[in-house]
Order: C-alpha cells, then sequence, then structure tokens
C-alpha cells in the first residue's frame, strides 16, 4: 500500500441500522485497486461482528463456532472479484509443495461438484432468482466438498479468510450445523454486511458479480486486473455509504 507519505489516516463516523460507531482507517491517497484494501474491509467486517456479537450476549447466547467444527467450511462461500483476486495471489504466494497441493484442492473440488451438476461458475450463478440461489446453496452443501483451504476441520488461511466467511457465526448447537435449515440453526444477527457493500462497489469498478470460492483461482486466470483508477478514499467512502445505505 506506499509509505506512509503515501496515505492518508482518518477517523469516519459510521451509522448501520442505527448502531453508531467510529472507523479509523488508513488509506492510499492515490488510484488503488481494491484487493488492496480488503484488510480495511477486514478490520471493518471485525467490529460489526464483534458488536453483533456483546448484543447477543445481552441475553445469554453465545457464539458456539470452534476450531473443528468445519461445517459451515463446506458451504457455497461467496467472494467479490477483488477477494477472488486477493486468494489468487495468496495462493500464489504459497512455497512449493504446498501450492500444488492447494492448488489440486482446487480443481478436485471444482470437478467433484461439476461431477454432481452443481455448476459454480459466474454464468451459471449471477441469473438466479434468490430462492433459486437458496436452492443452490443447499444442493451445493449437500456435496460435502470441503474449502480447499480447510484441514483438520479448521481455516487454514484464518487471518486472510473472506468477508463473508467473517460474517458467518452462530448460536445454536454446533451438530444442527451439519443439517442446516432456518429452523435450527441460529446466525449472530448483523446491523449490516460489509460483503454485500464491497461486492457492490466491486461490480461498479469490474462488471462482474459475486464469484463462488472454489471457482476463484480458475476465474483470476481468465479475468486480468483492471487498472486502478479511484483513489483510495474514494473507493473506501463509497463502500461505507453502501454499507450504510442497507439500513
Amino acid at each position: 500500500m506506499g509509505d506512509v507519505a503515501e496515505t492518508i489516516t482518518g477517523e469516519v463516523a459510521l451509522t448501520v441500522a442505527g448502531d453508531k460507531m467510529t472507523v479509523r482507517v488508513t488509506v492510499p491517497r492515490g488510484d488503488t485497486a481494491l484487493t488492496d484494501l480488503l484488510p480495511v474491509f477486514h478490520e471493518l467486517t471485525n467490529t460489526l461482528v464483534d458488536r453483533a456479537v456483546a448484543r447477543d450476549a445481552a441475553p445469554g447466547r453465545t457464539v458456539s463456532c470452534r476450531a473443528g467444527c468445519g461445517a459451515c467450511c463446506r458451504q457455497a462461500v461467496p467472494v467479490s472479484p477483488s477477494e477472488a483476486r486477493a486468494l489468487a495471489a495468496l495462493v500464489a504466494a504459497m512455497p512449493e509443495p504446498r501450492q500444488t497441493l492447494i492448488r489440486d484442492r482446487f480443481a478436485a473440488a471444482r470437478a467433484a461438484l461439476a461431477t454432481n451438476g452443481v455448476d459454480c461458475r459466474p454464468e451459471a450463478i449471477l441469473p438466479l432468482e434468490r430462492m433459486e440461489v437458496r436452492t443452490f446453496g443447499l444442493r451445493y452443501f449437500a456435496q460435502g466438498v470441503a474449502c480447499p483451504f480447510l484441514e483438520a476441520e479448521a481455516c487454514s488461511i484464518h487471518p486472510d479468510r473472506p468477508i463473508a466467511c467473517r460474517e458467518y457465526l452462530v448460536t445454536t448447537p454446533a451438530i444442527a450445523c451439519s443439517t442446516p435449515t432456518l429452523e435450527t440453526v441460529r446466525g449472530v444477527p448483523l446491523a449490516g454486511h460489509v460483503s454485500l457493500a464491497v461486492l457492490a462497489i466491486d461490480q461498479a469498478i469490474e462488471g462482474h458479480g459475486s464469484l463462488i470460492l472454489v471457482d476463484a483461482l480458475e476465474w483470476v486466470a481468465h479475468h486480468p486486473a483492471p487498472a486502478a483508477t479511484r483513489p483510495g478514499p474514494a473507493i473506501v467512502q463509497s463502500v461505507f455509504a453502501q454499507l450504510a445505505a442497507q439500513s
């Protein structure tokens, strides 16, 4: 993100669904790729999640998610184009033989899903209506295909995990996640979803909508990154505005 002289730091007052907070951010002054701003949005997500967990704790609910319970890591995880690029870069930076191992897991996951008629390509996902998306998610989960980064039922890239993964927490017993329904699994309600705000701005920049995590490497290989044409502060402000508008 450049040296200190090329960045700007400030505090942003943000209200999301009546939840008021002040967020301190440091971003590049010049034209910036949204991918380079993901750490800012990760921290914002963490803040929203921490506040939501604290609200849920008041009536006695506690988060049941733990390392070793990887049921949610078999879901169709949505990622924005910038997140797909970040994941691809993360894998590309891995030393061998781990890099090849992870790439093979991505390929195996896509092949296993395709064999069972679950098409994860963006062109198959984007036209789906809301209820069709839910049906797709249930079909995907039924295949039991683990995230390529899942190891020993825990996330091997936890600090760099996608925003949607950060937003997903439950307070119901972990066993319920093995056969999830709206009646048996209770998620922690968030005031807003940073994942949707980032996706909206990402889509405006790239012209592409949401992807499924297991398709990220394949998609990035065929879609070169666009040139950075927007200043960092402007992108952050746009994402914050999208987030505030969710309420």
